[in-house]
């Protein structure tokens, strides 16, 4: 129905849900936030060496969380689709590599190897070969998250852990727990109730994203 004075209509059509950016980007603060102090961490001492404090950058195998804490950072502070891009194209980046430098651990010391093997093509699953899509960073998030926090976890129980360890486990966390609210936030609109049929069917597509279907 039309009012012929105003020309508006009684029931609007349904139009393409834009939500403001400071509802839909509630995760940014924390992912940022976390990121950039996991990888601040990779400056600090961690733990007690033989002869002086280990500090993760002098360990090049130890780098691979704190640079992913600089990539989350980059892209929690980006608001353009070509930023997206380029967070993916480093993340896949730093699949690959992960998966290089396992591939000679699995030569020197088999076991480690064969796990960070693993881990690495995990990653590489998520993100995967080709497109970009927001879902696909925020499940390489909390698959970061995830790891990071039981690697610094391991070390954070351990009579040889310093400052540097326990900062790293408090940012995975927050990584963890930003790239889950990155997700809730793709799947939900904020503020709005969403039938389950319809959550269900956009749960399956981000579902799908994430696995590269």
């Amino acid at each position: 129905m039309v009012d012929v004075e105003t020309g508006s209509v009684a029931v609007d059509p349904p139009s393409p849900y834009v939500a403001p950016a400071s509802r839909v980007r509630r995760h940014r603060s924390l992912t940022g936030l976390s990121g950039i102090l996991l990888f601040a961490c990779m400056f600090l001492p961690a733990i007690r060496g033989c002869n002086h404090p280990v500090v993760p950058y002098e360990v090049p195998p130890l780098l691979p969380p704190y640079v992913y804490g600089l990539v989350f950072a980059l892209l929690a502070m980006s608001w353009s689709s070509r930023g997206l891009t380029l967070g993916v194209v480093a993340l896949r980046v730093m699949a690959v590599l992960v998966l290089a430098a396992s591939v000679v651990l699995v030569v020197v010391v088999p076991a480690v190897g064969v796990l960070e093997l693993m881990i690495g093509t995990v990653l590489l699953v998520i993100v995967g070969l080709s497109g970009t899509t927001e879902a696909r960073i925020a499940g390489t998030g909390i698959a970061v998250g995830s790891i990071s926090m039981i690697w610094f976890g391991f070390w954070s129980v351990t009579p040889d852990a310093l400052l540097g360890v326990y900062l790293s486990l408090a940012s995975s966390v927050g990584l963890l727990v930003g790239s889950l609210e990155w997700l809730r936030e793709l799947i939900c609109r904020p503020g709005i109730d969403m039938p389950r049929a319809v959550a269900a069917r956009r749960v399956g597509r981000i579902h799908d994203d994430i696995l590269g279907g």
